[in-house]
């Protein structure tokens, strides 16, 4: 299934272009017009959905090893970076103060335990996801349950990160029960793209104008849906030995998502440093560039030295099985010794 990594790899790229530009808007390095906010909404109508649609697809298969395996997993693969990359980032932004767009302080890294920092909300939100899909097996009470906690998400009057979980929930159980239609489905040809591609344009455009700009609001939806849909299918249409680096893209999106903030911010920082003219556009693709290359290189590094596990960056690998040995033959009278 290398179109999930493709997937991974596109979502991943889009959420360091959507915090790099967002990094550069606060300081007035690229214009707050109408051009930055419509691509702001665009990007997050879809490809943060994108991924818990795409964490959701494994889940099934996973749970037949146990719950508890499950759960073990998780724990190490997700509430571990959680912690240790929210202090790591938390800590460097701290000691970087004076060039950092949103200050960070000692309180905020103590509060990680029930306010997530920065992107790692995201983590935060995937393990109460899982926790949700272990304790409610009913899929009945799992659909009604994230209908539920989406209507009120759309109710709240403020909306904290940790309140996305309810607004991602629905995306998470859509590909918890979808998974075996995806490895089903055959999509041929591109004129089905195209048809998605263009009435996602629509829906971005009629979305922005009723919901406020809200990419998250009811109004939304559609574009969202559109999307995630529109994605999938163009991985799924996409040569499986073509575009490895997308696929190593994929395989290394959790490394990118820990890391891309502190790369693409690192990279304006440098910038600003050495006095390089502020042109906007140069300033986005180069922080996003570095977003997703930087992070890249650690991982080959990291994987390199096997340190990935130890970062949280990949599951503990599975001790190989010992050889049983093989005991000597004895020798008969018409056998040679073996």
């Amino acid at each position: 299934m290398v179109w999930i990594d493709y997937a991974r790899g596109l979502g991943v790229i889009l959420v360091v272009y959507g915090h790099v530009l967002g990094g550069l808007v606060r300081p007035g390095i690229f214009p707050d017009g109408a051009l930055a906010r419509w691509m702001d909404y665009t990007l997050y109508t879809f490809h943060m959905p994108l991924f818990f649609f795409l964490a959701g697809l494994n889940v099934q298969h996973s749970l037949r090893k146990g719950a508890r395996p499950f759960l073990e997993s998780k724990l190490w693969t997700i509430a571990y970076p959680y912690v240790l990359w929210s202090l790591i980032q938390g800590g460097t932004t701290m000691l970087l103060a004076r060039d950092a767009n949103i200050p960070i302080y000692l309180s905020d890294l103590a509060a990680i335990w029930f306010r997530p920092i920065a992107q790692f909300w995201f983590l935060y939100a995937l393990m109460i996801c899982h926790l949700v899909a272990v304790l409610v097996p009913s899929r009945a009470v799992l659909v009604s349950l994230a209908v539920a906690g989406f209507a009120v998400f759309l109710m709240l009057p403020i909306r904290p990160d940790l309140a996305l979980t309810l607004h991602h929930l629905p995306f998470y159980v859509a590909g918890l029960y979808g998974a075996r239609s995806m490895a089903e489905w055959r999509p041929q040809g591109w004129s089905l793209l195209i048809a998605i591609g263009a009435a996602f344009a629509v829906a971005v455009a009629l979305g922005g104008h009723l919901s406020g700009m809200d990419a998250n609001g009811l109004a939304s939806l559609p574009a969202c849906v559109l999307g995630i849909a529109g994605t999938v299918l163009f991985c799924r249409l996409l040569d499986p030995a073509q575009h490895r680096w997308l696929a190593a893209v994929g395989i290394a999106s959790m490394t990118i998502y820990v890391l891309h903030i502190l790369a693409g911010s690192g990279m304006r920082i440098i910038m600003l440093k050495a006095h390089i003219p502020t042109w906007p556009w140069l300033y986005l693709l180069a922080g996003t560039a570095a977003g997703v290359v930087l992070p890249l290189i650690a991982h080959a590094a990291l994987r390199r030295l096997h340190l990935l596990t130890v970062f949280g960056l990949a599951a503990p690998g599975r001790r190989k099985p010992q050889p049983v040995p093989i005991a000597p033959r004895v020798a008969t009278s018409d056998q040679a010794p073996v």
